[in-house]
């Protein structure tokens, strides 16, 4: 094991995760030895949650979004085009849909080997996805206003 997953492994994920937090300056709002939850208010007033699942040898980041279905079938065809096209253009990030407690969830993930995990990585990837997730529910919101 290589000492970056070393720093991500079992008990170790809690205390990485603190410290690589309190070293950028952001809370960790919810941690154990398995998943991290982040939350942060954005300049457009909407709050994002950011959520880090570790997995084997993968740390797997994501931010659900305001955009979230009862079913499948009313899932907006066109919303899902128009975002798989914003992912082509990351280099960090990607959006998909999560089922999450029987809803479908418009979500923007990265999934990072642990061994690439560093502070300056953690944070690019952080706030690259709630960046992106934010910008997308404002220009949601705007479109829904319109209407």
């Amino acid at each position: 094991m290589s000492t970056f997953e070393d720093l991500f492994s079992g008990v170790n994920f809690k205390s990485t995760v603190t410290r690589y937090c309190q070293q950028i300056g952001w809370k960790v709002a919810e941690v154990d030895d398995r998943h991290a939850m982040l939350k942060f208010t954005m300049e457009s007033g909407r709050n994002q949650v950011l959520w880090i699942l570790r997995y084997d040898k993968t740390l797997e980041f994501s931010v659900p979004s305001m955009a979230q279905f009862d079913r499948e079938e009313d899932i907006p065809h066109f919303l899902s085009t128009v975002l798989m096209r914003r992912s082509s253009q990351k280099k960090i990030g990607f959006w998909c849909i999560e089922e999450i407690n029987g809803r479908f969830i418009y979500s923007c993930m990265h999934n990072a080997e642990i061994q690439l995990m560093d502070i300056p990585y953690f944070r690019d990837v952080v706030v690259a996805l709630i960046s992106e997730c934010d910008e997308f529910e404002g220009i949601l919101l705007d479109m829904l206003n319109r209407q």
